[in-house]
């Protein structure tokens, strides 16, 4: 038996099912090759696992509080599968002695299979009740992150880490077909270190974390929680936070935290670092925690929702509305969905009044938009939005774009306006999906020769493949869609897909369907 066939595959499309629930780039149609290749072209797979080069991605740049910015990437998704099944291979050499106070990207922290996660959603729960624990033990707190962790890791010195925990024959020839992958990676134009967004990348980062770990677990002191012996500090991947009863003693802590990470080449983000002492630690853990807005939902709907208003949740809202740019991409996430579950909607137009200036969270504020039935309100405003100054992150845009349904119903000025964008040279992938799926649904004949334009300079195969998809949507003939995908061979596995099926339309996921 050879080594590639240990591989499970079927492991690493379950863990790509989990990790594409966040992505940061949505496909329309959700990657169905991948599922494709694994059930019928394993030997497509295979060569890529096989091979020691990477194709070509597409970058795309994803807002952060502040308007900064994340430097990512979307991978051919045969790159992708190849990454989590080598990655996860070697899961277990990797992250199975990860500190019990690192939380998520992790294996479960009983019976651990190699490339089976635990499941973030739980992790963060018990993230977020470790932390409300802490602070209510503790009267001080170092609250701090990394500066670009992901993209600041040298893929030398992680690669020399790499190497060190598998040192079994068995795991040679896995670790010899992804070296060179991280290698060429790191060497992309203004992507340096691992590719962000990925759970293989997360693994390898908590792996290179893990001596951080020590120098934590060192500075902290003991603390009992759940019957159980734990160490007062606690990280999900570049968040950390340490707990103390002495300010000079974490003050002394973050001191030798620094110098440990410039031995890993990392650096601590002094922007973001504060000591809190007295109320202000409990305040702003709870603020990651929430579980009061939650408790008194729960309350409303055992009573009536009809007679009781969602207080906390609306003090939320207005303080995250009040934060606009530097408010948390978490803590929007949380009040909108929330707001959605409970069809509470009677703040949207205060978030609708600062949209523009909260990038970091347009993805959540278009799906608030949209469930509210107020995206047909916000049409000439989306043009606007689109030609104004406040667009300058075209993720934002793209992920705001899917609140018009794909149903139709919309107007002539924002169907112009995404007919616009698919027409234009240089548009990110982000935005060039979301806009020529639309625009197939909208004006099918119009689509057919906009998107043939459009395909003219669309040089990378991921905007081709995008192009072709939405093409076939709209009613492109099997010949054309055949030869637009034929130009890349990165495009074949998606070919062989259709082929396969007879070129069918494919189902779009829920925010595109």
């Amino acid at each position: 038996m050879s080594w590639i066939s240990s591989l499970d595959l079927d492991r690493a499309l379950s863990a790509c099912h989990q990790d594409l629930l966040g992505d940061w780039y949505r496909d329309p149609w959700g990657w169905p090759e991948l599922d494709w290749a694994v059930t019928s072209r394993r030997d497509l797979i295979e060569q890529r696992i096989l091979a020691t080069d990477v194709r070509t991605v597409a970058k795309i740049d994803v807002p952060k509080e502040n308007f900064g910015i994340r430097p990512a990437v979307v991978m051919d998704p045969l790159d992708r599968l190849a990454y989590q099944a080598l990655v996860g291979a070697m899961s277990q050499n990797l992250i199975a002695g990860l500190h019990a106070n690192a939380y998520g990207w992790r294996l479960p922290r009983t019976k651990m299979v190699p490339g089976v996660y635990a499941n973030n959603s739980v992790e963060w729960d018990s993230y977020r009740d470790f932390l409300s624990a802490l602070a209510d033990r503790y009267e001080v707190v170092l609250k701090t992150d990394i500066v670009s962790c992901f993209a600041s890791i040298p893929a030398p010195r992680l690669i020399e880490d790499l190497e060190s925990r598998t040192t079994q024959p068995r795991s040679r020839p896995v670790v010899e077909r992804l070296i060179p992958r991280l290698e060429k990676w790191s060497n992309i134009s203004s992507r340096s270190g691992i590719p962000q967004r990925f759970q293989p990348s997360a693994v390898l980062a908590n792996m290179y974390l893990g001596q951080l770990d020590d120098v934590l677990n060192h500075v902290s002191s003991v603390f009992t929680y759940s019957g159980k012996e734990r160490r007062s500090f606690v990280r999900w991947m570049d968040d950390l936070w340490l707990f103390g009863d002495d300010a000079g003693d974490l003050r002394h802590a973050q001191v030798e935290i620094t110098r440990a990470l410039g031995d890993l080449g990392l650096n601590l983000n002094l922007g973001k670092t504060e000591l809190l002492e007295g109320a202000a630690v409990a305040e702003h853990a709870k603020e990651i925690e929430h579980s009061a807005i939650d408790e008194e939902l729960d309350l409303i709907g055992l009573v009536g929702g009809n007679k009781f208003k969602p207080r906390r949740l609306d003090e939320l809202v207005e303080r995250l509305v009040a934060q606009k740019e530097v408010a948390s991409r978490t803590s929007i996430r949380f009040a909108t969905t929330r707001m959605r579950k409970a069809g509470h909607y009677a703040k949207v137009e205060e978030f609708i009044g600062v949209a523009e200036r909260m990038p970091q969270g347009a993805d959540h504020l278009a799906r608030l938009f949209r469930d509210s039935k107020r995206s047909a309100g916000l049409e000439a405003w989306y043009c606007e939005y689109r030609s104004g100054s406040w667009a300058t992150i075209e993720w934002a845009a793209a992920q705001l774009a899917t609140m018009f349904p794909s149903k139709g119903g919309v107007g002539k000025a924002i169907q112009d306006e995404i007919e616009g964008i698919v027409l234009r040279p240089g548009v990110s992938v982000t935005m060039l999906a979301v806009a020529a799926q639309r625009l197939a649904k909208w004006r099918p004949r119009e689509a057919r020769v906009v998107i043939a334009d459009a395909v003219k300079h669309a040089d990378n195969p991921i905007h081709r493949r995008v192009l072709a998809l939405a093409g076939l949507q709209a009613g492109c003939s099997k010949s054309i869609v055949t030869r637009w995908l034929n130009d890349f061979p990165e495009n074949a596995v998606i070919l062989e897909m259709l082929k396969d099926m007879s070129f069918p339309k494919l189902p779009l996921k829920p925010d595109f369907g």
